[in-house]
């Protein structure tokens, strides 16, 4: 299962956040899952760099090496796992709070996008999570609509 994520804060803070001296900047989580398995039976594989290609700021100028035919070649775990970069030190870090790992990281008023990492409150399982309600008013206020 794919991640779903809902974003608190101005996207543009994000944006302005962005360093010319890396070719990526990303949340550095050290995030090492217990489960054996992920939401709907998935296998939960730990990795180096987990969830840190979950939320990315690109330099498209240092990323000239992802190329097309990498993309399309490369297994996933390389891509996660920047393999693709020269040195971990092209990768810039931002704050926590730009990739909040709900269900993993405490709940925190601060959060600026909050990532469903194992799954969110449109599944009964998860119906009340961590920011389940918050999910619940943006969608509310996304489907509402004012009759004429």
């Amino acid at each position: 299962m794919d991640c779903d994520m809902l974003m608190l804060a101005d996207i543009a803070e994000l944006w302005a956040m962005r360093d010319a001296r890396y070719a990526v900047q990303v949340v550095k989580h050290d995030h090492k899952p217990k489960e054996k398995t992920k939401f709907l039976g998935s296998e939960q594989v730990a990795y180096e760099k987990k969830n840190w290609s979950s939320v990315m700021i690109f330099n498209n100028s240092r990323c000239r090496q992802l190329t097309p035919d990498r993309v399309n070649t490369a297994t996933g775990l390389e891509l996660h796992q920047f393999k693709w970069l020269e040195s971990d030190a092209l990768i810039g870090e931002l704050p926590g709070r730009w990739n909040h790992l709900v269900g993993y990281d405490a709940p925190t008023a601060d959060a600026s996008l909050v990532h469903f990492t194992t799954g969110g409150p449109y599944f009964p399982e998860y119906e009340n999570c961590s920011y389940a309600q918050v999910w619940r008013t943006e969608r509310d206020a996304m489907l509402f609509a004012v009759r004429d």
